[in-house]
């Protein structure tokens, strides 16, 4: 059996007689308090013992303090730790002993604490604003409701929806736990300046301890943003990746312009945004003339957590118009595979006059099992010719 067990703290870490309970009741079942890691109290195992626990609010550094564990002992007080860095931890055999006898002393004491814990709270505001504006694109009033009501799933694709999400409600939990502890503080140091025995308050700290765990991918997710491994980009020669002159022919000449002409694969995901590639290429073009006007490729691919996520992004393509194409076909290829041609077609300006030629082309929507391939082509080539290629593309993805 191990000599360690840990728990998660049930109690807001400012109440302090709630805590000073629970820790003694933990010592009647035989688990004296050891140190906390986080939302964990690490306890060891000894035997049964009925204390009395106080909690010292720590003044600066959370250090041990030996000329105060001194003071303490002479009193008859066992010092057994540091809890959270707030407070140092003390136990008395005696269960009638005092640990302050001074009535305005020991209001002094948390007074001064209340005033160190308010300060934190200012610093808590500051941590809630850079991280939700680090996710800020996120929020449902920056979307639209139209997109969320008709796309979800592509709004879930491109913007941090869900890492803004998790981090409001982690946040939310919190800030909630943390007012309530700074409130039942007031009312404690009130009860202590009256003389009288405090109210007890339970489950404060599952709000903290909830919020933190929902957080918890929310950090690993922005470490992987800010160390750069989200984006992993990689070479076109040897991905497996069609290209526009896989379909127009080699005698093609692409732009020389690497925007245009892309001889990599973007390539990016993290753990709350979905993976994805992406790969476009067209055609040289003038300068005077637009990238639209000349044969071109574009081909995105998405990885979802769940296969039911995929079909719904599926569902959601088979809605959309693209430039004038036509009806979706199905086709027996792979879980899912959708195709709708494009005529091509003019359009005279209402202010210009001027006319302009688009080009026909096609809407390719492939799924395999949660990922998803969408390819736009402009060409007069039939895309549907290439749709296997297409398929073993996702395959070998």
């Amino acid at each position: 059996m191990s000599k360690n067990v840990i728990r998660v703290t049930p109690v807001g870490g400012f109440d302090i007689p709630e805590l000073e309970n629970w820790l003694a009741a933990m010592s009647k079942k035989g688990l004296r308090f050891s140190m906390t890691a986080g939302i964990l109290t690490i306890f060891e195992r000894t035997e049964q013992r009925i204390v009395q626990i106080h909690l010292e609010p720590i003044r600066g550094t959370a250090e041990d303090d030996p000329e105060l564990n001194a003071l303490y002992e002479d009193a008859g007080w066992q010092y057994w730790g540091i809890f959270r860095g707030s407070f140092y931890v003390f136990a008395s055999d005696d269960l009638t002993a005092q640990a302050y006898t001074d009535i305005e002393t020991h209001e002094y004491a948390l007074k001064r604490f209340f005033k160190e814990k308010a300060i934190g709270g200012v610093l808590l505001v500051v941590a809630n604003v850079l991280l939700l504006g680090l996710y800020q694109n996120g929020a449902p009033w920056k979307i639209g409701w139209t997109w969320l009501k008709y796309f979800p799933i592509e709004i879930f694709s491109i913007k941090p929806v869900f890492p803004f999400l998790l981090s409001a409600l982690g946040l939310l939990l919190i800030d909630l736990s943390y007012l309530l502890g700074l409130c039942y503080l007031l009312r404690y140091r009130k009860a202590v300046r009256n003389g009288k025995v405090p109210n007890r308050h339970r489950k404060v700290g599952w709000l903290s301890a909830v919020g933190l765990v929902i957080l918890i991918p929310v950090f690993i997710n922005t470490i992987q943003l800010f160390s750069g491994t989200d984006y992993r980009p990689y070479d076109l020669e040897g991905s497996g990746f069609i290209t526009l002159t896989d379909i127009e022919g080699s005698d093609l000449q692409l732009s020389q312009n690497r925007l245009y002409n892309m001889d990599y694969i973007a390539h990016e995901g993290t753990l709350l945004d979905p993976e994805s590639w992406y790969f476009q290429q067209y055609a040289t073009f003038g300068e005077n003339d637009s990238p639209s006007d000349v044969p071109n490729l574009e081909i995105t691919i998405t990885r979802y957590t769940l296969n039911m996520l995929a079909e719904m992004r599926v569902a959601e393509l088979s809605r959309q118009k693209f430039d004038n194409s036509g009806d979706y076909q199905k086709f027996d290829v792979l879980d899912e595979c959708l195709y709708a041609k494009r005529e091509g077609w003019t359009h005279t300006s209402e202010i210009t006059g001027e006319t302009r030629t688009f080009l026909p082309g096609g809407i390719l929507v492939l799924r395999r099992g949660n990922t998803v391939l969408f390819a736009n082509y402009y060409g007069s080539q039939d895309l549907s010719e290439h749709i296997e290629h297409f398929a073993q593309m996702l395959v070998n993805l």
